[in-house]
């Protein structure tokens, strides 16, 4: 590694950190905090109305386990209800309550707001600079997280 890119990381590093400071990835609903595992959860389920454990599993690339448990902290919530499977009896799906539906809404929409805030400050060819390389960089980290041969 060279010095440049020692130095750029440890940039990149304490970007993320005033990142996490400015609460882009949280959102906090009066007393009850929601994770960003539970945004996460919540916006698959959003998305796909009726999926199951499996699905979200799949999409999210964790583990069912994982899934099940995220999910019952969202059903105590009264965030997520399971509904049995029409056509399959043994298995459940998923969706959001209307309370769900509303906190997943509250958190796109305070999401939104932030990440306004954020792009504020730049020329749109700047923000469009910004989006193009962070959107590149991403790519390849996530191309490499999926090579096989890791």
């Amino acid at each position: 590694m060279t010095d440049k890119q020692a130095i750029a990381e440890e940039r990149f590093f304490e970007l993320m950190k005033r990142v996490r400071k400015l609460g882009l990835d949280t959102q906090s609903l009066g007393d009850s905090p929601v994770s960003p595992a539970q945004m996460a959860l919540l916006d698959w389920i959003a998305a796909s109305p009726g999926c199951s454990v499996q699905d979200i599993a799949d999409g999210l690339g964790l583990t069912p386990p994982t899934v099940s448990v995220g999910v019952r902290k969202l059903e105590e919530s009264n965030l997520v209800e399971r509904k049995p499977n029409p056509m399959d009896g043994r298995s459940i799906q998923f969706f959001l309550t209307r309370r769900g539906q509303a906190v997943q809404r509250q958190i796109q929409d305070s999401h939104h707001n932030k990440f306004r805030r954020l792009l504020a400050g730049l020329i749109p060819q700047e923000q469009e600079t910004l989006l193009g390389l962070l959107e590149k960089a991403l790519n390849v980290a996530e191309a490499e997280n999926s090579d096989p041969a890791d």
